[in-house]
């Protein structure tokens, strides 16, 4: 678009492209907002909010579709979908929650200390790394829940520990970027040492913006990989709900309430968008060059 086209459109009142998208980025901001805050509110109060216990059988109401008594449904053992969908979203969101602070309390320690140790240190770390990730992610999430056996417990575990390459390797970058900034130079020349007087006051404040950010993506992926194992059976547990086991019963019935399967789809598709959103938005927010 020209300076005249754009000058035309500013004069017609039309928005120019740059404007329409940054009005589409805060709607998709205040949309990802929205889910987020209904998921919390979710988690919180499953419990209040669902009608029916999750687990209770009813062989007389198998495989129903929506209606007033059964907003989602019933499952192929007449459990209400609409309670099991809610405290699903409890278990999927609390299982991804573990796997990131995993992941976190695993790469982050790491990651610094071969920032910033270097040397033999480094090259440790990251020859265990690259071996790590040279296996597909959800592959090595598989095959170490199949080895200690399938549990929700252990299968977030397993994703903590496959994810925890990329909080590591990102807080390597960012420590030896800071390991050579001036100010560095100046506390050492001070006689600042160690983790207490170096590490701790400088290095991690400094990495903690795109770790932040790092920790939203991985949200999403973590429910996507509850859910994968879940599917599979590797999570949780029958009779648990969660999104994922709510979506392999569905999956099994698909001929005959093809509708169940959209349900569990679409929560986990607007979660994961919704946690990229706001992984894009901290980012904006700390962005010290932001005006």
């Amino acid at each position: 678009m020209t300076a005249v086209d754009t000058t035309a459109n500013l004069a017609a009142g039309n928005p120019t492209p740059t404007r329409r998208a940054r009005k589409a980025g805060r709607l998709s901001v205040g949309v990802s907002y929205a889910i987020l805050l209904l998921v919390l509110i979710v988690v919180l109060f499953a419990n209040f909010l669902a009608p029916y216990d999750p687990n209770k059988q009813d062989l007389n109401a198998i495989l129903l579709p929506m209606s007033g008594d059964h907003w989602l449904g019933t499952d192929d053992l007449g459990r209400d979908v609409f309670s099991r969908m809610l405290y699903g979203t409890r278990v999927s969101v609390l299982a991804a929650l573990l796997a990131v602070a995993i992941s976190v309390v695993i790469g982050l320690p790491l990651g610094i200390a071969a920032g910033w140790l270097s040397g033999a240190t480094d090259l440790i770390v990251m020859r265990v790394v690259d071996a790590v990730m040279s296996f597909p992610a959800i592959v090595l999430a598989i095959g170490i829940t199949a080895t200690m056996g399938p549990d929700i417990t252990t299968a977030m575990i397993s994703v903590g520990i496959v994810m925890s390459p990329a909080i590591l390797r990102l807080a390597r970058a960012q420590t030896m970027a800071i390991r050579s900034e001036t100010y560095i130079e100046a506390a050492k020349s001070f006689g600042a040492r160690g983790l207490r007087r170096m590490v701790l006051p400088h290095v991690l404040p400094n990495i903690i913006q795109p770790i932040l950010v790092q920790v939203a993506v991985l949200m999403g992926f973590a429910l996507i990989a509850e859910a994968s194992l879940s599917f599979l059976q590797l999570g949780v547990q029958p009779p648990t709900a969660s999104w994922g086991a709510v979506l392999s019963r569905a999956y099994t019935f698909l001929d005959q309430a093809p509708m169940q399967i959209f349900i569990p789809g679409i929560a986990i598709a607007a979660t994961v968008f919704a946690f990229n959103i706001i992984g894009d938005e901290i980012q904006r927010l700390l962005d010290p060059k932001r005006k």
